[in-house]
């Protein structure tokens, strides 16, 4: 399903089949203009999608920024018009993308401050730790804010994890990957300790992750790893405070959960005229 396709799923939600708003309908007739804008600076994200959500009503969107743009308090972000029905009936939904979409960005955005401030050449990236449904959105926002969107579903790599390993064992494991997975698939396998990480290296493992390790044990498994062809995942507890210390340790990529479920929603406001 395309994101206009989501954006008018989201309408739906506010407004009935019938479109019996009635708050808004106490507006009819009416022209307006109005201006969206931030009290907060960040990263924006979710513009393309606040601006489905007033063409979708029949408003002009008429943006002022684009998506992936810094900002800074006050700023103005779009400048919608046309019916005052068609803003009021938007402007929740729009802000919510917004606020939502540019959070994440500005999230994804602080951490890879972080990471370049130490010329580390790490990878941030999210995890699969989205809501559902949401997902499309929450992806693009930690592309908009410098970052990497890991896997977006299941099929886009393997990824032997501690239940799979639990199960039937890291070798049965990895040989029914091989043999199942596209050769244009890679195979990462979660490593709990140095002993499972070197051991995945050594059956070929594309990528190792390296799970709730401290920088220095992620530190001693880059060392460990280091002659074998195979990309070192840093992840779990992984915060802003401490993304640095994970890129100073080595660790080519570190995906971080948060960047999604703990960001802050950017604070905006729409004002009509």
């Amino acid at each position: 399903m395309s994101d206009a396709r989501k954006v008018e799923d989201f309408l739906r939600e506010d407004v009935s089949a019938d479109w019996r708003d009635v708050s808004s309908s106490v507006v009819e007739g009416e022209k307006a203009e109005a201006t969206v804008f931030t009290r907060e600076g960040g990263v924006v994200a979710g513009v393309e999608e606040a601006c489905s959500v007033f063409s979708c009503l029949g408003a002009e969107p008429n943006p002022r920024v684009e998506d992936g743009e810094r900002v800074e308090p006050s700023d103005v972000i779009m400048e919608p018009s046309g019916d005052a029905v068609a803003l009021l009936r938007g402007e929740r939904l729009a802000l919510n993308l917004l606020g939502s979409m540019s959070g994440i960005a500005t999230a994804t955005r602080e951490c890879v401050d972080e990471v370049e401030a130490t010329g580390a050449e790490t990878t941030v990236a999210a995890t699969r730790k989205t809501t559902p449904g949401y997902r499309d959105f929450e992806k693009r926002s930690v592309r908009l804010g410098g970052g990497d969107t890991h896997r977006h579903d299941l099929t886009d790599a393997v990824m032997l994890k501690e239940n799979h390993l639990e199960l039937v064992g890291l070798e049965t494991a990895f040989r029914r990957a091989k043999e199942r997975a596209s050769f244009t698939s890679k195979i990462e396998v979660e490593a709990e300790d140095l002993r499972t990480a070197e051991r995945a290296a050594e059956l070929g493992a594309d990528i190792v992750l390296l799970d709730n390790m401290t920088p220095d044990e992620v530190a001693e498994a880059v060392d460990r790893l280091e002659s074998h062809d195979v990309t070192v995942e840093a992840s779990g507890g992984i915060t802003r405070e401490n993304v640095a210390d994970y890129a100073r340790a080595g660790a080519d990529v570190v995906s971080m959960g948060s960047l999604v479920h703990s960001s802050d929603w950017l604070d905006l406001s729409m004002r009509v005229e």
